[in-house]
């Protein structure tokens, strides 16, 4: 069984430095990727995975990571965080297979508790 992983696709580092306190106190691999492709490279190996994307930036690249993603790895569910009151992103990032969205009013801080979540539902689906 591989090493349980998240994967962090953003461009300026603060949801890594967000989770890795509970990814180190866990024993999760925490890997940032820069680049769609490294993404799904990282995913294409297996195991339980969570993948947090960060949207803002460069929107259709992200949102095409994210329906990517969901449709070659739809065992690895996907975070999209976004800033800004943006429901019509939320209700899109759903279709294209988001597991969770998380934009405000919610807080950020709720991120690692939600990628806990996500990654203790996927490790109780491997175990069985």
């Amino acid at each position: 069984m591989r090493l349980p992983q998240i994967i962090v696709y953003e461009s300026d580092g603060r949801l890594k430095l967000q989770l890795e306190a509970p990814a180190e106190q866990r024993r999760w691999a925490l890997r940032e990727a820069r680049r769609p492709e490294t993404c799904l490279g990282l995913l294409a190996r297996g195991g339980p995975a969570v993948l947090v994307l960060k949207a803002g930036r460069d929107l259709e690249r992200e949102l095409a990571l994210l329906e990517r993603a969901a449709w070659l790895y739809p065992d690895a569910p996907a975070v999209l965080v976004a800033d800004g009151d943006r429901p019509e992103l939320a209700g899109l990032a759903w279709d294209l297979g988001a597991a969770f969205v998380l934009l405000p009013p919610q807080p950020r801080e709720r991120l690692p508790e939600i990628v806990a979540g996500l990654m203790g539902v996927k490790a109780e689906a491997e175990k069985a």
